[in-house]
């Protein structure tokens, strides 16, 4: 492959070229201006020349009317005629020429001019001269004298013109003879001067030039390094065109050794083929649309490819970018990564699940702390500069504080004890505290404490955490007089094992410790209790647990057993165990492989999940129910919006028609009667309406779609336009966020919202709608709402109305629920309901606040 061809870029040498052309110009340019300038200037000097030649020729020509010779050709009869036309033809050509020659010169035109004038004065005074006849009047030879003296004053004259004449050219020919020397001097130098400005140019360029074409060598041969180094597939591709001129396939101009390393394809093999050729697969594969459109667009193209190749399944990240009359395609190979990541998942399973199982033993705790009469608190130390405790900060304590002193466990959180229970300094326990943690070991002490007069005794149990103590007290008020019962209960405060124990009875959960080397077993008590069994009643071993698995089952377990020694890995899995007493119940199995004193052992959990498994059964057969509840409301939708409302309608036609042909004869008590039936069935027929609404809002969530609420409340507006007209209400939008949902049942929740906003309005103003959008963080919604979401959009639909109660905030959305009577504001009590169930249809919150007379809020929790 030309890697030059490919990747030199000619941006340099073309602005070199440029400038070295734009010089090239600039120089002939001025070269040829200087030599228009010394041109110009010649033809001002030879204009000057014939300027001087057509004097002389004028001063010939006036010169020679003086001369005697002349005169006397004038005065004979037979030449005279000829040689005056003659001469004065001559007078004129000279003075033609003149007059041309110095057009350009105003003064010298304007003198011209008098000359003219004057040769015309003197041809007629030579005229004159002619036309004498000397031989019959002596008085006419006086006359021919004195004409005489009269044409020497025209010369006179003449000559003076001439001499101003010609003082001007002389003095605008040593101007123009300046000018061409100046100009003849500075040509050879300007001329000198700019071919040595070309030549240094010339010189620049051919060093950047030389210089370049180093830099490519280079670069060359430091990108076939790289290729050649590279764990990346590197090829380049050019386009090749049918007759239509579409991209039919990619001819391969060059590829990298990696080809052999991944693909087994010798690279010198691969140029000249083509794509579909040697990559056969890529035909109709989205890879080669990539190609395409990376060509098309020339733009990048990111994509990530799975193929199969001489019996290996590898991962590509491929770049397809645009390089030359081609396309450059770069393959990382991330089989590693992909195959880490899979295993990544399978890891990050078995730790959601061991997550939960932590937070089910979490809550289990939890639940225990809540259940037990004991007072637990865990205490964190408060040290001063010289590492001494002075003091605590409650970290925790359960609910079991408040009967004794009052306190609220979430009010006495991360506060110092010297403010709490201050009485502590006073009593020693403070001391007992700090024995505790500074000789690490367990302090028993007890403690009084009065209460409506009484002394109550409670027996306290001080344990070393990490840099504090967790204390459990319980009261021994009765348990002094039975020191027997004290003692148990004591036992089974301290003693972390029988906690635990307990813990696994309620959770009917049973742990082992397996030893892989000596196939023996060590099994928790409730585990034996979970096989039929008291504690430790046979010697527990692999082969021995067999004989508990059911037969049915046995195959999958020893295939998993198997698996799990092999690999040291333990998955989860569930199979059936027949107990001693005969009993069939599910076990579910999971465990990890341990390195203890040299040995492996497993260490795992098993869960009976007997009731659990039947619960599911139970939920399937309560699904099939729910299918069957399902299409009988189906049945109901179809009775309601078909078989209800068809009689409904003929009412409504009936009343109409009553109303057009005997309205007018009606009483005042009928009319009256009347129009309560004409109301009684439009509220009938909006009940029917929004049931169906309400029963058809899906929960299936299976035609969710980019949702704009600006085009929403659009709609909404259009469709309200009348009643907001008529109200004259004004609404005030925020810029709304796209959301996931349904349009028609958004449609449905902000009509609802804005319909009762302009129907339950104030009478004294007028109404005013807001609308607010905001991005939140799911700690915003109540507590008790199970989030979806890490992000919420909170949507505030706020109004100037007449407001509600507070008692009424969870009323409101109940169905058929209504706060006003029907005489007052019209309705069903069903809109509100709806506009819950479409919210919470969308994994949303909706809750509602209202002042009485002042308005009410509305506000919305979608997902972001």
């Amino acid at each position: 492959m030309n890697f030059k061809r490919v990747y030199t870029s000619t941006k340099t040498y073309f602005v070199l070229s440029f400038l070295a052309l734009v010089l090239l110009v600039f120089t002939s340019t001025m070269a040829y201006k200087q030599i228009v300038v010394m041109q110009k200037s010649a033809e001002m000097v030879s204009h000057s020349l014939h300027v001087y030649n057509g004097i002389s020729l004028l001063t010939a020509h006036y010169t020679e009317a003086d001369s005697e010779e002349f005169r006397d050709a004038l005065l004979k009869s037979d030449k005279s005629e000829n040689v005056f036309k003659a001469y004065r033809e001559e007078g004129r050509v000279i003075m033609d020429s003149l007059m041309h020659l110095l057009e350009d010169d105003p003064s010298q035109i304007k003198r011209l001019q008098s000359v003219k004038g004057l040769l015309g004065d003197l041809y007629n005074q030579l005229q004159d001269l002619d036309n004498t006849n000397l031989e019959t009047d002596d008085t006419l030879l006086q006359y021919r004298d004195a004409q005489k003296s009269v044409i020497s004053i025209t010369l006179y004259q003449i000559r003076s013109l001439k001499g101003d004449i010609l003082r001007e050219e002389q003095r605008l020919m040593h101007l123009r003879q300046e000018t061409y020397e100046s100009d003849k001097s500075l040509a050879p130098l300007l001329l000198l001067l700019l071919a040595f400005l070309a030549l240094l140019v010339f010189i620049l360029s051919f060093l950047r030039m030389y210089r370049n074409k180093l830099r490519i060598r280079e670069s060359e041969n430091f990108l076939r390094n790289v290729l050649g180094t590279t764990d990346n597939v590197v090829n380049y591709y050019e386009p090749i065109f049918n007759e239509d001129n579409d991209i039919v396939d990619f001819i391969i101009v060059y590829a990298n050794a990696c080809n052999r390393d991944y693909f087994g394809l010798d690279p010198d093999d691969m140029l000249g083929k083509t794509v579909l050729e040697v990559f056969p697969f890529f035909e109709g594969h989205d890879a080669f649309s990539k190609f395409l459109e990376c060509y098309n667009t020339q733009e990048k193209v990111k994509f990530e490819i799975e193929m199969t190749m001489n019996g290996s399944h590898m991962w590509f990240e491929s770049l397809v970018t645009t390089l030359s009359n081609g396309i450059l395609v770069t393959a990382r190979n991330i089989t590693a990564q992909e195959q880490a990541k899979n295993t990544q998942l399978k890891l990050k399973k078995r730790l959601e699940n061991q997550n939960l199982k932590l937070l089910d033993n979490r809550a289990l705790l939890a639940n225990i702390f809540k259940s037990i009469s004991h007072i637990v608190m865990h205490f964190k130390s408060i040290r001063n500069a010289n590492n001494e405790i002075i003091d605590f900060q409650v970290l925790f304590v359960n609910d079991r504080i408040n009967p004794v002193r009052g306190d609220i466990p979430e009010e006495i959180k991360n506060r110092n004890v010297s403010d709490v229970f201050p009485e502590i300094f006073k009593t020693g326990v403070f001391e007992h505290l700090v024995n505790a943690i500074d000789n690490n070991k367990t302090v028993k002490y007890d403690v009084p404490y009065e209460k409506e007069g009484k002394t109550h005794w409670f027996s306290a149990t001080a344990i070393k955490l990490g840099d504090g103590v967790t204390v459990t007290i319980r009261e021994t008020t009765d348990e002094k007089e039975k020191s027997d019962q004290l003692l148990q209960l004591n036992e089974q405060l301290v003693i972390r094992n029988s906690i635990l124990n307990d813990a696994e009875s309620i959770a009917k959960i049973g742990s082992f410790l397996w030893y892989k080397d000596s196939d023996t077993s060590e099994l928790s008590d409730n585990f034996y209790r979970i096989l039929g069994f008291s504690p430790n009643e046979f010697l527990s071993s692999s082969k021995k647990y067999r004989d508990f698995i059911h037969p049915e089952d046995l195959p999958i377990y020893d295939m998993r057993l198997k698996e799990s020694i092999s690999g040291l890995t333990s998955d989860e899995f569930t199979y059936r165990i027949i107990t001693n007493k005969g009993k069939i119940k599910y076990l579910k199995t999971n465990g990890q492989f341990l390195d203890k004193d040299g040995q492996t052992v497993m260490i795992g959990v098993v869960q009976d999940v007997t009731q659990t498994i039947r619960a599911a059964e139970e939920l399937r057969k309560s699904n099939a129910e729910l299918q069957q509840s399902n299409a009988e409301l189906e049945s109901f939708n179809r009775v309601a919006s078909h078989d209800l409302q068809e009689p409904l309608r003929k009412i409504q036609l009936f009343i109409s028609r009553i109303e057009d042909m005997e309205g007018e004869t009606f009483s005042e008590k009928g009319s009256n009667y009347f129009v309560k039936v004409k109301n009684a069935s439009e509220r009938m027929q909006n009940l029917i309406q929004n049931l169906l609404a309400y029963s058809r809002i899906d929960s299936s969530k299976t035609d969710l779609e980019r949702v704009d609420l600006n085009d929403v409340l659009l709609k909404v507006q259009e469709d309200l336009a009348n009643t907001i007209k008529d109200t004259e209400a004004e609404i005030v939008l925020d810029k709304l966020p796209d959301i996931h949902g349904v349009f028609f049942q958004m449609e449905q929740l902000f009509a609802n919202l804005l319909a009762n906003a302009l129907k339950y309005r104030s009478k004294t103003s007028l109404p005013k709608i807001e609308i607010q959008s905001s991005k939140v963080s799911n700690a915003e919604l109540p507590t008790g709402f199970r989030t979806t979401s890490q992000e919420y959009y909170k949507i505030i639909v706020s109004d100037n109305g007449i407001g509600f109660d507070k008692k009424h905030t969870e009323k409101i959305f109940e169905v058929f629920q209504r706060l006003h009577q029907k005489t007052e504001y019209t309705g069903t009590g069903i809109g509100l309901a709806i506009c819950k169930k479409i919210v919470e249809n969308h994994n949303g919150y909706i809750y509602a606040k209202g002042t009485l007379g002042a308005g009410a809020q509305f506000i919305i929790f979608l997902p972001a």
